[in-house]
């Protein structure tokens, strides 16, 4: 794919980079909006390997590194300190926000006939009832682990229902589920594998939605063109090619645990911002994303277990 006249100056092919980083896709989950189907064949690899995909691959690995540089950085600067500890001091509410955020949204569910997000339809009411179950179980701190627990079981049951493929778009949902399943754990270490398990399952889940963008680019591009102000002047094709390897990026950083906190406020901010173009959609599907960055605010990078990109304490190794 050849780029168009309106990206040629280097200049703005450099902002657009440092932004694959710095602001997330607006659309993170293109089958909420668009018109789909499983049965369309993906894109080759080689079809992927565009010269636009190797330029913006490059431009990401280097925007990547320097967050390495300025994680280091911004631990010596004293206001970025106080917030840090000023947020720190909120931790003991991490798993409340996340109770209210997942029974909210499992309510809406159950009221909607559809499993865990108003997009998953369901015809299995059971199914469909055990989200009321579940909602029963957060109301209250003492049964919150088997709320976790029944979480973990409606998402499996609904992989039976949709299929794999389908389900990992939510794999943070297992995150979610074994972090309120061990959020009342005595074991210190148990209870520590929540934060990591969220840190895993929504990093997958943004990299496999820019691996989606980039092997099915159709379905985000029917979107692109319902809604053209989303490009910001790019043409449409370079445009999702850049909000895929956003969406890996952000990923990547979230299981690597680089900048935990300010990656986290900047992906909910934006999320808030997007809002005013999908409506409540949106609302309803980004709320256990929402819960879980309120999560990465208040927890950082936990103190149980360290961040893998914490093994390497050199930059040059980083």
């Amino acid at each position: 794919m050849k780029l168009s006249h309106r990206m040629r100056p280097p200049s703005m092919l450099l902002l657009f980079g440092l932004s694959l980083i710095l602001i997330p896709d607006v659309y993170a989950h293109v089958k909420w909006f668009s018109n789909f189907s499983f049965l369309e064949p993906p894109l080759t690899i080689s079809e992927i390997l565009t010269p636009t995909y190797y330029v913006i691959a490059i431009l990401s690995m280097l925007v990547i590194a320097s967050m390495v540089f300025a994680d280091q950085q911004l631990d010596h600067i004293p206001l970025y300190k106080r917030v840090n500890t000023w947020l720190s001091d909120k931790q003991s509410y991490s798993v409340l926000v996340m109770r209210i955020a997942m029974a909210a949204v499992l309510l809406i569910s159950w009221a909607a006939d559809a499993v865990l997000t108003p997009e998953l339809l369901s015809t299995q009411n059971w199914l469909v009832w055990l989200q009321y179950i579940a909602t029963l179980y957060l109301l209250t701190p003492q049964s919150t682990s088997f709320g976790g627990i029944t979480l973990l079981l409606i998402y499996i049951a609904s992989v039976g229902e949709f299929g794999l493929f389908h389900m990992l778009d939510y794999l943070h949902y297992v995150g979610i589920g074994i972090y309120l399943a061990v959020s009342r754990a005595g074991e210190k270490r148990l209870r520590g594998l929540g934060l990591p398990a969220l840190y895993a399952t929504i990093g997958f889940s943004l990299l496999w939605l820019g691996y989606e963008k980039l092997f099915y680019p159709s379905w985000a591009l029917y979107l692109l063109e319902q809604n053209p102000q989303l490009t910001l002047g790019f043409s449409p094709e370079f445009f999702l090619q850049g909000a895929a390897f956003v969406e890996m990026s952000l990923g990547y950083l979230l299981l690597i645990g680089l900048l935990e906190r300010p990656l986290a406020a900047t992906i909910t901010v934006v999320f808030f911002l997007t809002t005013m173009v999908f409506g409540k959609l949106e609302v309803i599907g980004h709320t256990p994303l929402h819960a879980a960055l309120i999560v990465f605010l208040f927890s950082g990078p936990g103190s149980v277990y360290k961040a893998p990109i914490a093994i390497h304490n050199k930059l040059g190794w980083r």
